[in-house]
């Protein structure tokens, strides 16, 4: 009796449903929690190399789109930026994926005012 090949491999994230294998109860559990209106945040972690990254790629073609958006960013090699920094280039990625206008980068500042009282409100305005 041969020994079915896992579909689960190491190496790069897989970003499209071509070699990306299960994980449903996943994408089930984060429509349940976005589909509640007193969630606010999902947080998804365990060991490395295990598909988180995959997970957060695949989000964008699996969520119901609208009433949501995926948006990636990765956070690794950001530690020693400051936060105004990396809240403006989150900004920039989301304004990217949501065909907005680039935001302007005066308005960011380390305590994320700008960013929450400035740019969120454009783009729930979108």
């Amino acid at each position: 009796m041969a020994i079915p090949r896992s579909p689960y491999i190491a190496g790069k994230a897989i970003s499209g449903a071509r070699g990306f294998a299960g994980r449903d109860d996943v994408f089930r559990l984060v429509q349940t929690v976005l589909a509640q209106s007193d969630s606010n945040a999902i947080v998804l972690f365990g060991q490395r190399r295990i598909g988180k990254t995959s997970i957060l790629l695949n989000l964008q073609q699996r969520l119901p789109s609208p009433p949501f958006v995926a948006v990636f960013f990765d956070l690794q090699d950001r530690a020693r930026k400051q936060l105004g920094q990396v809240l403006y280039e989150l900004a920039q990625t989301i304004a990217l994926d949501l065909e907005l206008a680039a935001p302007d980068k005066t308005q960011f500042d380390d305590n994320g005012a700008g960013f929450r009282e400035a740019f969120l409100p454009t783009v729930y305005e979108a």
